[in-house]
């Protein structure tokens, strides 16, 4: 039996080869394309809100709408996909990621309107993320052991990879 640490294709079963042979193995291909349409359509409308619309509340509410479409299918249809798959968790955590960035490029551009809908963004996605780790891990114990060992092997890899002390020449007497 596989750990919860093993990581297996979106929603699927395991594959190998290319991206397309491995996407005709998903279980169900129409909700793998909503789920990361819906994902897709929300960062996009936010980026390029102001070739679409004129006005920012029209803005604001296509780009709810969208984040909120998007929220409840995650949290009604594909998470429990994700639940049930070990090692999706990806595509949960990317868009979350990509959400934060855009808090802190509008917070550095002094843009506290687009601030905020980046915020939501992000608040959206990182409780749909916190739902699925609450359902891939049963106990809180489960998490700290997951993260601790994270942790723990990031430290081996950095330690890994460093260079050696630069060589410094002897000194003439």
């Amino acid at each position: 039996m596989a750990s919860g640490f093993d990581s297996a294709p979106i929603f699927g079963e395991e594959s190998t080869g290319t991206r397309f042979s491995q996407f005709k193995s998903l279980r169900n291909p129409p909700i793998v394309v909503a789920h990361i349409g819906f994902r897709s359509a929300a960062i996009f409308s936010y980026v390029f809100a102001n070739l679409f619309f004129d006005s920012f509340i029209i803005q604001f509410l296509a780009i709810l709408f969208l984040l909120s479409a998007d929220f409840w299918f995650v949290k009604n249809i594909t998470g429990r996909l994700l639940g049930e798959t070990i090692g999706s968790s990806s595509v949960l955590r990317i868009p979350t990621a990509l959400w934060f960035m855009l808090v802190i490029i509008a917070f550095l551009t002094f843009k506290w309107e687009w601030m905020v809908v980046a915020f939501l963004g992000f608040v959206m996605n990182g409780l749909n993320l916190y739902g699925y780790l609450r359902c891939k891990w049963n106990s809180t114990e489960e998490l700290t052991n997951y993260l601790s060992r994270m942790a723990f092997i990031s430290m081996l890899r950095r330690s890994t990879n460093q260079p050696p002390p630069p060589h410094r020449p002897a000194e003439v007497a």
